[in-house]
C-alpha cells in the first residue's frame, strides 16, 4: 500500500546533545512529541497516497486537457516515482548534515510549493516538471518521517504504535481513488493537486510545535558518483520504456539510450560495491533471505502497483465509459483487501510461514490479474469490486509474509540502510511496470487503447505476480525455521513501512 517509505536516518535524537536550551523549552511545548511526529509520519503517507492514486484516476482527464498521448501524459507518474527513487538514498545524508527536523520542513514545503506548481502547469512540460520535483521532495518526506517517528518511540513501544496507526494509514490509499475521482469528475484535476497544500502546511507547524530542533551530526561523504550513474541509469531505461513505442524499438535513438543506461546501471553497481560508504547497501543483498524478499518485491510491486493499480483506472474509464468517481471507488476497495489481510491471515503468520504466505498470494493475484483481464470493461461494477477487493487480500498475504521476514538475517546497524534498498527496489519496479503497461497499451503513437491492449498489460503484470511467486520459494517454510544468523538479529517489526 504504501511505496513511499524509504531510509529512515540512524535515529539521532530529537532532543541531541548541545541542545539544552531546547530541551529546556521542550516541557512547555504545546505538543506532544509523540503526537507530532505520528502524525507526520501519518500525514507524510497521505500525500504520498494521494499523489500516486489520485494522478492514476485524472491520466485520461490530462490526456484530454493537454490534447496528448497516454506515452506522454505517463511520465506526471514516471517522472514522480523516478524522483523518488533517486532522492531517498539522499536523506539520510541530508539529515546528518543538517538535522532532522530542518530536512522534514524543508523537504515538505517543497513539496507543497510543486504540489501548487502542478496545479498551476499551464501545459504538459510544465507539469511534468512540477511531479518531478514533488517527486523530488517526498523522496526526502517520508524517510525523515519515519526517522523522527523511530527517535520519538522507544522499541518497546513500537509494536503497539504500529497497531495504533494501521488504520489511519490505510485510510489514505482507500480515500484517496474516490475522492480524487470526485474532484476531477465534478470540479478539476488542479483542485485534486492542491489538496496537499493545507495538510503539508498543518504538519510542518505541528512539527514545529511538537519536536525540538536536532543537532547535525558528522555526515558521511555524499555518493556522488553513484547518485549521478544512478541517476542516468535509471532515467535512460525509463525513456526507453516510455518512448519506444513512439519512435520504434530499432531506432537508434533507443538502441543508443538503452545501451547508455545499460553501461550507467553497471558503473553504478561497481561503484557502489567498491565505495567505502556507498549510497545504497547493495552488499547485502548477498544475505540470502534478504536477496530473494527483494527480488519477490520487485516482481510484486510490478504487478501490483506499476500494473492492476496503473491499468484498472484506464481500463474502467476509456474502455468502460465509466466516471473517473467511480473508478476511484472501485480502487479503493483494493486497500481494503489489503488490510482485512493482515489483520487475518497476517495474524497466522507463525504457523502458516513466509515461504507460503508469499506463494500463495501471489499465485492467487496472478489468477485474479488473469481474469480481470478476460472482463470487458462495461462490466457490472460487483464484478469488477469483487475481484479488486481479492487482488488487494492477494497482495496483502505476499505485503505480510516478505517484510515480516525480509530484514530477518539484518543486523540491527545495517537496518536503516537495507530500508533504503527495499524502498529504492520498489519505486523502481513501480516506474518500470507502469512503463512496461504503457507500452503494451500503446503501441504506436496515434494507436487507440482496445481491449487487446489492455489484456495483453494485465496478463503482463499476471506474468510479474507469478514470478514474484517463483522468487519466493527459496524463502523459509515456516518462521521459525529462519533464525538470526549469529551475531545477527531477527526483527519482524516492519521498519520503516508501517504503512505498507
Amino acid at each position: 500500500m504504501n511505496e513511499a517509505t524509504g531510509n529512515a536516518p540512524k535515529a539521532v535524537g530529537i532532543s541531541a546533545p548541545g541542545c539544552a536550551a531546547e530541551e529546556k523549552r521542550a516541557g512547555r511545548r504545546r505538543v506532544n512529541p509523540r503526537t507530532a511526529a505520528a502524525t507526520a509520519y501519518v500525514t507524510s503517507l497521505l500525500m504520498a497516497a494521494l499523489d500516486t492514486h489520485v494522478v492514476n484516476i485524472m491520466l485520461p482527464a490530462l490526456t484530454r486537457d493537454f490534447d496528448a498521448t497516454l506515452p506522454s501524459v505517463q511520465w506526471t507518474v514516471i517522472g514522480y516515482v523516478l524522483a523518488l527513487a533517486i532522492t531517498m538514498p539522499a536523506s539520510a545524508w541530508l539529515s546528518g548534515r543538517w538535522g532532522v527536523r530542518r530536512v522534514f520542513v524543508a523537504s515538505t514545503l517543497l513539496f507543497v510549493a510543486a504540489s501548487a506548481g502542478c496545479a498551476a502547469a499551464g501545459g504538459l512540460a510544465e507539469l511534468i516538471v512540477a511531479r518531478f520535483a514533488q517527486g523530488a521532495a517526498g523522496g526526502l518526506v517520508a524517510p525523515v518521517a519515519t526517522a523522527m517517528l523511530y527517535a520519538t518511540y522507544p522499541q518497546e513501544e513500537r509494536a503497539r504504535m504500529t497497531r495504533l496507526l494501521l488504520l489511519p494509514i490505510a485510510l489514505g490509499p482507500a480515500l484517496a481513488p474516490p475522492l480524487g475521482g470526485l474532484l476531477v469528475e465534478h470540479l478539476s484535476w488542479r483542485v485534486a493537486f492542491l489538496l496537499n497544500a493545507p495538510i503539508g502546511i498543518a504538519t510542518v507547524a505541528l512539527v514545529l510545535l511538537g519536536l525540538p530542533r536536532d543537532a547535525p551530526r558528522d555526515a558521511f561523504p555524499f555518493g556522488t558518483a553513484g547518485f549521478v550513474t544512478a541517476g542516468l541509469g535509471l532515467s535512460g531505461a525509463l525513456f526507453v520504456l516510455g518512448e519506444a513505442p513512439r519512435y520504434g524499438w530499432g531506432s537508434p535513438l533507443i538502441v543508443a539510450t538503452a545501451a547508455g543506461s545499460a553501461v550507467l546501471l553497471g558503473c553504478f553497481v561497481r561503484v557502489e560495491l567498491r565505495a567505502t560508504t556507498p549510497m545504497l547497501g547493495l552488499r547485502l543483498l548477498s544475505e540470502p533471505l534478504f536477496r530473494h524478499t527483494n527480488t519477490a518485491t520487485a516482481f510484486q510491486t510490478a504487478a501490483f502497483l506499476g500494473g492492476l493499480l496503473y491499468v484498472m483506472p484506464l481500463l474502467l474509464q476509456e474502455h468502460g465509459g465509466r466516471s473517473p468517481f467511480t473508478a476511484g471507488l472501485v480502487v479503493g476497495v483494493v486497500p481494503v483487501g489489503v488490510v482485512l489481510a493482515a489483520q487475518t491471515v497476517g495474524r497466522r503468520f507463525d504457523s502458516i510461514g513466509p515461504r507460503r504466505l508469499v506463494v500463495a498470494g501471489q499465485l492467487s493475484l496472478a489468477v485474479v490479474l488473469a481474469v480481470l483481464s478476460a472482463v470487458p470493461g462495461d462490466a457490472p461494477l460487483w464484478l469488477f469490486c469483487l475481484l479488486m477487493g481479492g487482488a488487494g487480500f492477494s497482495n496483502g498475504m505476499g505485503m505480510v509474509g516478505l517484510q515480516a521476514s525480509m530484514f530477518a538475517h539484518i543486523p540491527p546497524a545495517s537496518i536503516s540502510r537495507a530500508a533504503t534498498v527495499l524502498n529504492v527496489n520498489r519505486q523502481v519496479a513501480t516506474a518500470l511496470g507502469v512503463g512496461v503497461a504503457t507500452a503494451i497499451l500503446t503501441t504506436a503513437a496515434d494507436a487507440s487503447i482496445g481491449a487487446t491492449a489492455f489484456r495483453g498489460a494485465l496478463l503482463v503484470a499476471a506474468a510479474c505476480s507469478l514470478a514474484a511467486a517463483v522468487a519466493a520459494l527459496p524463502m523459509p517454510g515456516l518462521a521459525r525455521a529462519a533464525p538470526a544468523a549469529p551475531g545477527e538479529h531477527a526483527d519482524r517489526e516492519p521498519v520503516g513501512g508501517l504503512g505498507a
